[in-house]
Parts: C-alpha cells; structure tokens; sequence
C-alpha cells in the first residue's frame, strides 16, 4: 500500500468515534437546542461553500455519488460514509474537491432535505456530526495540500464572542510574539465576523480566550465553524474556562488546552514541531 493510502486509511480510521464526541452524543452535556444549532453550524457553513467542477483527471463525483454520501450520513450503518469518502480519495480525489465538490454537495442535499421534512432533528444532528468527524479526521490531508512546507511560528488570537476580558489575551500574544511568534490578534468580534475573518486568513493553529463556563456553547460552536471554514486548523483553549471543566478539551472539541500561559506556550511549541516532523516524512 502506497504512503498516501496509509495517510488517508489513517485519517479515516476513527470519524464515528470522532463524530459522536463532537454531536451525536453530546446531548448529555447540551440540550437538543444546542445540538440543533451545532449541526446547523455545520450543514449551512459547509452548503455554502463554492462548488468546484473537478479536475483534470476527470475525478468530479456525479449526482448519483453525492447522493449516495447523503444518504450514507443519515444511514442505520455508521461507516458507509466514512467508507465512501475514503474511497473517493484513494482513487486520487484531491482534498478540495472532496471538501467542495463532493462533501459539499452532500451535505446541501442533506440541508434541501431537512427544508422540506424529509428528516428529522435527530438526522441532521447524526449527519452534521459524521460529515463534521470525516472533515475533523482528514484534517492531516487538507494541510498537506494547502500547505505542502511546515509553516513557521505563526497563529491567530481571539476572543470567544461575549468574551469581555482582553488582557489575558493580549499579554498572551505579547508574550509570544517576544519569543519570535507571530501572532495576529482579533478582539471584539462576533461570532459570524470572526469566523469570516479567519477563513479568509487559513492558519494553520488558532488560539481562543474565553473566562468564563457560561461561554462554554459559544466556544463550542466556534470550534465547529472554524474547523468548517478551516478544516486544516489545530485549536488551542486558553484562559480561566479550561480551570473550571476537566472536560472542556472533549466538550468543545479543542485540540488542546493551556489553564496558563506556559502551558500555552508548550503547546504551540509542541505542535510547531509535529507540523515540522510531517513536513519532513512527506519530503
């Protein structure tokens, strides 16, 4: 088996597992609301997305395949869908059109579906959660892609929107731009402007500040759209939040996080050097 099937058959190994922590089965940490609102999240940011028409190898799925995936979201058996993506990218798909000519278009069939009746809360919420772990899982792939050299020492800080405190943040980014970070920082943002802002960015790490447990929902549901906008991104949680939940890391689905400043800085530091470590294997 070539490399590239070891990578994607790596990736893809745990997307239902992934995909129930982060909507399926988060109904005993937050309300239905709340996980209608994720999937919601999900399925609009991702419908919106621009349709790209294939490539020159002629590899663009058909209506056939696209509904296929969607029905695979909502099906009894939890691994059609994950099975059909990998599939789609070992015949030698590329990441963005899986993401935009594939996935995609699935999940707006998904969407289209929902509009008219035809599922129920609980489907969607069960698709928007197996699309959401299938991007999550290929998130190696996408940074491969998009970014084929190990960047530098670069990230975006940000408040959770409703955040009101920006020293802790602020001194953060100071702090790490003294160490040789660069760090663009972003405050007072909602939740719509920054998620545009930071697609529009593309970085590869993000930190998010927030205080407080009450913001739990709304860091949740920024993660879910940053990983939509940027499927590439790995997501630090700082602040006093991460003191007052032992399970925040899982709630929100962050891939780390940081109760101090040094803590933070170990582990943007750590992940600096793991982006380093697969540039080099790829090289």
């Amino acid at each position: 088996m070539s490399d590239e099937s070891e990578l994607v058959r790596g990736e893809m190994e745990h997307p239902v597992a992934r995909a129930r922590t982060v909507l399926e089965r988060r109904g005993a940490d937050l309300p239905e609301v709340a996980l209608k609102a994720l999937a919601r999240e999900v399925i609009l940011r991702i419908a919106k997305k621009p349709v790209k028409l294939g490539e020159p190898n002629g590899l663009c799925p058909d209506d056939a395949a696209i509904a296929a995936l969607c029905d695979a979201l909502v099906s009894p058996d939890e691994q059609i869908a994950p099975v059909l993506v990998r599939a789609a990218r070992l015949a030698g798909m590329s990441a963005d059109t899986l993401y935009f000519g594939f996935i995609a278009k699935a999940v707006a069939l998904l969407g289209t579906r929902w509009e008219r009746d035809e599922l129920t809360v609980s489907d969607v919420i069960i698709g928007a959660g197996r699309v959401y772990g299938i991007l999550r899982e290929l998130r190696t792939v996408f940074l491969a892609e998009r970014m084929p050299h190990a960047p530098g020492a670069t990230a975006v800080f940000a408040q959770v929107p409703g955040e009101i405190h920006t020293i802790g943040v602020t001194m953060a980014a100071d702090a790490l731009r003294r160490k040789g970070w660069e760090i663009d920082l972003r405050l007072g943002l909602n939740h719509d402007a920054l998620v545009s802002e930071i697609g529009r960015m593309q970085p590869t790490m993000v930190g998010l500040s927030a205080s407080t447990r009450q913001q739990t929902f709304a860091l949740a549901r920024l993660i879910v759209a940053l990983r939509v906008c940027c499927p590439q991104v790995w997501i630090l949680v700082a602040g006093q939040i991460v003191a007052q939940d032992s399970h925040l890391r899982d709630l929100v689905d962050a891939d780390a996080v940081a109760a101090t400043l040094d803590e933070a800085t170990a582990a943007l530091g750590e992940h600096l050097d793991e982006l380093a470590e697969m540039s080099q294997r790829r090289g």
